[in-house]
Order: C-alpha cells, then sequence, then structure tokens
C-alpha cells in the first residue's frame, strides 16, 4: 500500500489544472497515487485528466455526470487505497516538498494528522499575503478537543485541503452516509472534514506555508447568492447532526457551532444585501429561519456577547428592519472598497 492518496475533484478547471498536476508530479516524495474524479466538465478538464494519467501510471481518473463537489470527494475516497488521505483543489498548486515535509512528521510522531499552513496566490499565481497562524506553536497536539475547538470556531480548519488524515482513522461508513447530502454546493467540506477527523488521536501542526490556495480577486460578496447561503447554513445543520452521534456532542460543541453559524449567517446576509434587492434579501432570510439550527440559536446563543456591529444586524433581522439592514449592508460595502 503506498504512503499517500492525493484526491482531486475536477470541475471546468482547464485553466489551472496542468498547473496543479505538475505541482504534484514535481513532489520529492514518489510513494502516492492521485485520484482524479471529472465532476462532468463541460470543458477540456476532462482530457487533461486523461492525458496525465497516460504520462503517469500512479494517475487514475474517474468520468462521472455532475453531482457536486461532495459526491466527487466521495468517490475518490472511495477508490483510493494508500495510508494517508489528502485533498487538494484542482486549481491550486503545492510547494514541492509538501509531501516530504508531511512523510517526515508522520515518521518521527507517528500521527494520525498533520496539517500545516497555506499562502493564497492570485489568478497569475502571485503569491499574496501570509495567512496568520492560529496556533501558538508548531508541534505535537495531543489533546483532539483543542483541534476540534479551532475546527468549530475558525473557518481557516474546516478545509479538507490543509492536512492528512491517517486512513484507519476514518469512519468509511460515516463517509458513505455524507453520500445523502445532495442538496449544498458549498459549506458540505466542513462536513466532511469532522467526519474524517473526529477519531483521530492526535495531530501534528507544521508552521510552513506547502499549500498556495488561488484566491478570486472579484471581491468580497463575488459568489454570495440566496443558495450560497442557505447551502452555507444547512452544512453548519448537518454537522451538528453528525456531532450528536460522536464524542463530541456536548453542549459546549453545541454552542460553538451555533455561536458560529449566526455570525457567518448576518454576514453572509450583509452579503446578499450588498448585491441584490430587498425581496432576495427577504426570501434569503426567511430560507434560513425555517432551519432547526436557526431556531435553536435563539435558544442558546447569548446576543448580549456578540460584537456591536453583530448586535445591531441581529436586531434589524430579528425586527424585520430590512429596508435599514439593506442600507447598512451597502454602507459598509462602500467603505471597504474605499480602503
Amino acid at each position: 500500500m503506498m504512503r499517500f492518496s492525493v484526491l482531486i475533484p475536477v470541475y471546468n478547471a482547464e485553466k489551472y489544472l496542468r498547473e496543479c498536476m505538475d505541482s504534484v508530479l514535481d513532489q520529492r516524495v514518489e510513494d502516492f497515487e492521485v485520484i482524479l474524479v471529472d465532476d462532468g466538465s463541460e470543458d477540456v478538464s476532462g482530457k487533461i485528466c486523461d492525458e496525465y494519467a497516460l504520462k503517469d501510471k500512479r494517475i487514475r481518473v474517474i468520468h462521472q455526470k455532475n453531482q457536486g463537489p461532495m459526491m466527487a470527494r466521495i468517490r475518490a475516497f472511495k477508490e483510493s487505497q494508500g495510508d494517508f488521505i489528502i485533498y487538494m483543489d484542482s486549481d491550486d498548486c503545492w510547494r514541492e516538498d509538501l509531501l516530504e515535509r508531511l512523510n517526515e512528521a508522520i515518521q518521527k510522531y507517528d500521527c494520525d494528522i498533520v496539517s500545516f499552513r497555506w499562502r493564497y496566490m492570485d489568478a497569475d499565481g502571485k503569491l499574496l499575503e501570509r495567512i496568520p497562524s492560529i496556533y501558538p506553536l508548531a508541534g505535537m497536539i495531543d489533546d483532539m478537543d483543542i483541534f476540534i475547538t479551532k475546527f468549530l470556531t475558525e473557518e481557516v480548519e474546516n478545509c479538507l485541503w490543509k492536512r492528512t488524515v491517517r486512513r484507519s482513522c476514518i469512519d468509511g461508513k460515516q463517509i458513505e452516509q455524507l453520500s445523502a447530502i445532495k442538496d449544498i454546493y458549498l459549506g458540505e467540506d466542513m462536513v466532511q472534514s469532522f467526519v474524517m477527523v473526529k477519531d483521530c488521536r492526535n495531530m501534528v501542526y507544521l508552521d510552513d506555508d506547502l499549500y498556495l490556495y488561488r484566491r478570486n480577486s472579484q471581491g468580497l460578496s463575488y459568489g454570495i447568492s440566496k443558495k450560497s447561503v442557505t447551502d452555507i447554513a444547512k452544512a453548519r445543520e448537518y454537522l451538528w447532526q453528525i456531532m450528536r452521534e460522536s464524542r463530541f456532542n456536548g453542549t459546549l460543541y453545541r454552542e460553538m457551532v451555533e455561536k458560529n453559524f449566526l455570525e457567518h449567517y448576518l454576514t453572509d446576509l450583509v452579503g446578499v444585501a450588498s448585491k441584490y434587492d430587498i425581496g432576495v434579501l427577504i426570501k434569503t432570510a426567511s430560507e434560513v429561519k425555517k432551519m432547526h439550527i436557526y431556531r435553536s440559536t435563539q435558544k442558546h446563543v447569548d446576543k448580549r456577547l456578540m460584537p456591536r456591529k453583530r448586535r445591531a444586524l441581529y436586531y434589524m433581522e430579528q425586527q424585520g428592519c430590512w429596508r435599514c439592514f439593506l442600507v447598512i449592508a451597502r454602507l459598509y460595502k462602500k467603505l471597504l472598497e474605499m480602503h
């Protein structure tokens, strides 16, 4: 069995896919396989996948009808055989020593997870600002409660691609259960990430920028829509359902998820209000308010602990002061653009 399985869902990625694959094949460690899942691409991505499979026998390609990123990742996981699983987005790149550094950490610490830093780059591959570390020190983390707390409260920890995980720690049956989540296209990686890490013993953190993440440069609210807001809210609802069947089912963890949900919901509503008319704003809020996790936050989250600006947004949302919400959101966007 090889050391690493590199799992890459692909959808309409022709612009960056070769750059992505070249960064994988340039790794100093050779003990890995690559599973490419062409998720019904409408461009030449599928042909590019096949082109690389012909070049290197470690690469396997799966072509399927478009089913969304969650299903593509699950399919890749089921087809993989490596001791450690690592995901990658098809428009991103690795530093050439990423797998080498991960392998060294695994050998030294016998750990279940190796997590690492990343660096933003723009559409042309130019490196942008460095992301501040969310951990005080690099090295071994034996208390997984610390890791799960970071996972539930810091969005940067929810990404599938910023760690490798020992296969034997992953509940394959629960991964299969995620196949039922077919109605969301954003935030689903947070749910799958939790399933992958919740039963791990320990983690090593590498304080080094090993992953290059291509950031969309089209602005704060780019991609925000009624669908994206409800998807992200549903993802947190699915997450809490899974958590209730794990050892992380206590009140403290529930409060973390609910607080995180409420903060993101209000921020996302600002994005919707800055981009769409008041009708879309009201419809978006109405959809989220139907969810169990929204009703639960009304009972459990102490609104007095929210920052003043969020409390103001929450008050307007509760009172249905949507015109005021719209004006504040658009003013906020203009202030950001000025800076």
